[in-house]
């Protein structure tokens, strides 16, 4: 019988290639960048609440809610379905997602916002800027604008969700009107649980135009007025919460405290009043101080309270404004004159500055005349003594230069002297070396001689005339024969 040990090892090899097949070959499914996977099972337990839920859990039939992401993944076509989708939502810059889920339990009566997964209904927490991979059969998606502050603004936050609070404002967990409000910046908030409204602090103007209001004797007075006034960022959520927007400010407060305080005070007024200085400053004095005090109990800050013009009604205005006129007529011509009597003293001093000018201007020539004559007279004793000092000195270079040519002259004489002084010691040491004056010169007589000359001397015997030469004929002969020495010395 044979082996059966490689039957079965090839039988479990072929199981293991097979199975390896099947899940490489037939089960595989690759999802691109970008995309993801939605996963049907067939298999799996029965969902436990079909009427609530779209989708199911892993191991359930259905619709899968995890859905998968880029990569491989096996799943056997018998038991699954899958469908490869884009990740289509994309939330850009300065935008949010709003999810709601289409699928789960219903929410706890008296909510719309599930905080909580596994509720059906819109989700709390927003969807940031970036790709999110969401079952579209699982969630819906509605992109909005994020809250953007701009800067000079703050913004008043209405929660829409919450419990009841407990005060005028609420808290964090309550719905209402917050008491923080947001700086300038960019926020993330999910519009179905909060609203967001823009307000500008700082000061603004409003004008008034034709307040209307009776004077004290009857009179009808029209005034314009500007009111100068901002917001706090603290106080604007609780101004907010009692008039709901900031034109009801202008309409309910500013404006009727305008009217209020120009008629309650302008009635204490005569319409007289209103022309003069005095009495309209008091009643700009006055009008200030209402209504910032009036806007402050509201929570309102007025910087100030100006009234632009009043209009006091021609009857009154006329007989004073003609005798304002006269009476500006009449210190005008005043002023004149003493205008005049200032400008008649004016060209009286200005003759006097006139004369002082020219005074100044002669005892300055004559000044400088001076100045000139004494600096004139300074350079030439300058100059003389200039020119003793050089005399002198040409005196001493003269009594130098004497000196000079007598200390050269005798120095050349010395000179002179010592030059003949050795000659003459010379003259001597030849003559005592040669023997004797005579035959130093008799050497001197040869020294002269020409070199042709030859002198011989013969003996003739006794009695002969070259016998009796002198005795000095014989220096003379050694003369000779030292000449020819010398000569014979030189040829060689």
């Amino acid at each position: 019988m044979k082996n059966p040990i490689p039957i079965v090892v090839a039988g479990v090899l072929a199981v293991v290639i097979a199975i390896i097949s099947w899940q490489w070959v037939v089960c595989r499914v690759y999802v691109q960048p970008g995309h993801m996977l939605i996963v049907t099972s067939s298999f799996g337990t029965t969902n436990p609440d079909p009427d609530n839920s779209r989708v199911v859990d892993d191991g359930f039939q259905g619709v899968w809610k995890d859905v998968r992401g880029e990569g491989r993944h096996f799943f056997n076509p018998i038991g699954y379905q899958v469908d490869t989708r884009p990740m289509v939502v994309v939330i850009g810059p300065d935008k949010v997602g709003v999810v709601e889920s289409m699928s789960g339990k219903p929410l706890p009566e008296g909510t719309f916002l599930a905080s909580e997964p596994g509720y059906k209904g819109v989700i709390r927490a927003p969807l940031t800027p970036g790709v999110w991979r969401l079952n579209p059969s699982a969630y819906k998606v509605t992109v909005a604008d994020a809250t953007r502050i701009k800067p000079g603004y703050v913004g008043c936050v209405t929660a829409l969700a919450g419990a009841e609070p407990k005060g005028a404002l609420a808290d964090d967990g309550e719905r209402g009107i917050r008491k923080n409000v947001l700086q300038p910046g960019l926020y993330y908030l999910n519009p179905r649980e909060y609203k967001v409204v823009e307000i500008e602090v700082g000061y603004s103007q409003i004008t008034f135009k034709d307040v209307t209001f009776p004077s004290k004797d009857g009179f009808t007075i029209k005034i314009d007025v500007s009111v100068v006034y901002g917001f706090l960022p603290k106080d604007v959520p609780m101004i907010l919460n009692r008039f709901g927007s900031v034109e009801a400010v202008v309409d309910k407060i500013i404006r009727p405290q305008v009217e209020s305080i120009c008629r309650i005070e302008g009635s204490k007024y005569g319409a007289k009043d209103f022309i003069e200085g005095e009495s309209r400053e008091l009643f700009q004095t006055t009008f200030t101080q209402s209504i910032v005090k009036e806007a402050k109990l509201r929570d309102i800050d007025v910087l100030i309270g100006l009234v632009r013009d009043i209009n006091v009604p021609i009857e009154v205005r006329e007989p004073i404004q003609k005798a304002k006129i006269a009476n500006e007529e009449q210190i005008t011509k005043e002023e004149q004159r003493k205008t005049q009597v200032v400008q008649n003293e004016f060209e009286e001093l200005k003759g006097d500055v006139l004369k002082g000018v020219r005074e100044v201007a002669a005892e300055t020539t004559k000044m400088i005349a001076e100045v000139r004559a004494n600096g004139e007279r300074a350079v030439a004793k300058i100059r003389g003594e200039k020119e003793v000092a050089i005399a002198m000195i040409n005196k001493e270079m003269s009594l130098i230069e004497a000196d000079r040519q007598r200390i050269l002259g005798k120095a050349e004489a010395d000179v002179i002297e010592m030059l003949q002084k050795a000659d003459a010691d010379r003259f001597a040491q030849n003559v005592k070396a040669i023997g004797s004056p005579q035959a130093y010169a008799n050497y001197v007589f040869a020294k002269n001689l020409s070199d042709d000359l030859k002198i011989w001397v013969r003996y003739a015997g006794p009695g002969t005339f070259w016998t009796d030469v002198p005795a000095g004929a014989k220096a003379l002969e050694e003369a000779a024969a030292k000449k020819i020495l010398e000569r014979e010395n030189k040829e060689k």
